[in-house]
């Protein structure tokens, strides 16, 4: 049975979603449990970090100022979702704490008690204290970017062993058989779907697909060691995190 897929091409015709996940309003909570002094040096030391803050970077530097490891992750979630929302809808701060206004407004959120009206007048003065521009988090959505800028993510590689049998005129004899491989290679398009390419590989031509990628991977490994000299960093994106980092 064939998968019915909807192709939309350009900006998606129900415009931009500005509501606020509930997620969002109970990790904003992990504010009102901190002290005012700390949210300001959290602020001080976001602004001054010089490197790349993925997620990872964002959690080791907050975890040296907040003791409980629950508090860490719900303020890392925080921040960064708030760096994500802003970055993609352009709302600004006082655009993201009116949206915060509105969930509260609406009776089914109230009864949901995440947020009272007092709490929230508490979270409006603290809030914009951690919801940057951050130079860190612009480092690293600058990465992301150009990460994904050039080329098609991979998505899947497959070689597949084969025989293809040679028949007599009869069609009733094999008379011999090939053996050959087919390389599958399925990337993510810019749509997001997914773009394959085949290719069928002799015996010498999977040899020097092997020698290339062994080839390539010493020439990372250079680079990479050449960067770790230069003390230049190294942004954790799709691209650079091994396997068991993603």
């Amino acid at each position: 049975m064939r998968e019915t897929v909807i192709y939309v091409r350009g900006d998606f015709p129900f415009g931009p979603e500005y509501r606020v996940p509930d997620g969002l309003i109970r990790d904003s909570r992990v504010l009102l449990e901190l002290d005012l002094s700390l949210i300001e040096s959290i602020r001080d030391e976001l602004l001054a970090c010089p490197g790349f803050l993925d997620r990872k970077a964002l959690e080791d530097l907050l975890c040296a100022h907040v003791d409980s490891e629950e508090s860490c992750r719900r303020l890392a979630r925080l921040v960064a979702g708030i760096d994500e929302r802003l970055r993609g809808t352009g709302q600004g701060v006082k655009g993201l704490l009116l949206a915060i206004k509105e969930w509260l407004a609406d009776e089914e959120n109230r009864k949901k008690g995440l947020l009272s009206e007092e709490e929230f007048e508490e979270v409006r003065k603290r809030l914009p204290l951690i919801a940057g521009p951050f130079p860190g988090h612009e480092r690293q959505a600058k990465a992301e970017q150009l990460s994904q800028t050039t080329g098609m993510p991979l998505k899947k590689i497959e070689m597949i062993c084969d025989l293809r049998p040679v028949f007599d005129k009869g069609r009733d004899v094999v008379e011999g058989m090939i053996p050959y491989t087919t390389l599958r290679i399925v990337c993510t398009g810019a749509d997001g779907l997914p773009v394959a390419t085949e290719a069928i590989l002799s015996c010498d031509d999977v040899a020097q697909l092997a020698k290339a990628s062994a080839d390539a991977k010493k020439k990372l490994e250079r680079l990479q060691q050449f960067m770790r000299e230069k003390n230049v960093s190294i942004p954790r994106v799709a691209i650079t995190l091994e396997d068991d980092e993603k």
